[in-house]
């Protein structure tokens, strides 16, 4: 009967190490983490359906282009020598040593698409290039899309929402911006990938 208390004693004591070490590890990790966002060089500011953002002109994103290829793969489908940053599902973020501008690109047979941090929780998110509008008048959205340069992608009547596209060497961030000051609309935002769910 004692050895059993004294090894459930021990058990305790070594899972009670086990957490305390694993939260260590966690609050490194976090540390870690938040040097390097200080590290992001930052660009303009985007305002996102209910949060702020700002661009990272050094940091961007590539989809893997299947389940067998590495992240270090894809980033070098796009550029040598940059560094992973993370992965958001398919997604995989990296820094380079170029600075741009919320453009969408396509290097090859890679789309690289621009990213942002959140401004209050640091999250990263990567900017798709679709614009989700709010016309005041939804019979106006084509107009909308015609005088910002933008392809029509879908109108949602059931919403009263449009979905943009914006076309090549059009800055995101500038888009997004100038949609917002519209009189014609009543709200108007860039889609952002912040979070991914993963199957289980």
């Amino acid at each position: 009967m004692n050895i059993r208390i004294a090894a459930l004693t021990l058990l305790l004591f070594a899972s009670a190490g086990f957490a305390q070490d694993y939260q260590k590890a966690g609050k490194a990790r976090a540390a870690e983490r938040a040097a390097m966002l200080r590290t992001f060089e930052r660009g303009k500011p985007l305002k996102g359906s209910r949060e702020q953002y700002q661009h990272l002109p050094q940091v961007f994103a590539v989809a893997l282009a299947n389940s067998s290829e590495t992240p270090e793969q894809a980033i070098a489908r796009t550029e040598n020598g940059a560094q992973l940053v993370e992965i958001k599902g398919r997604l995989v973020l990296f820094r380079s040593a170029q600075v741009k501008p919320a453009l969408v690109e396509h290097a090859g047979s890679a789309t690289v698409y621009p990213t942002v941090v959140n401004t209050r929780t640091g999250t990263l998110g990567v900017l798709t290039g679709a614009l989700v509008v709010k016309p005041k008048n939804l019979a106006e959205a084509d107009a909308i899309a015609n005088s910002h340069g933008l392809e029509m992608v879908k109108e949602y009547p059931h919403l009263h929402t449009a979905l943009y596209r914006v076309k090549a060497n059009m800055d995101v961030a500038d888009v997004a911006a100038a949609l917002q000051s519209d009189a014609r609309i009543e709200s108007a935002y860039p889609e952002i990938i912040e979070y991914v769910r993963t199957p289980k």
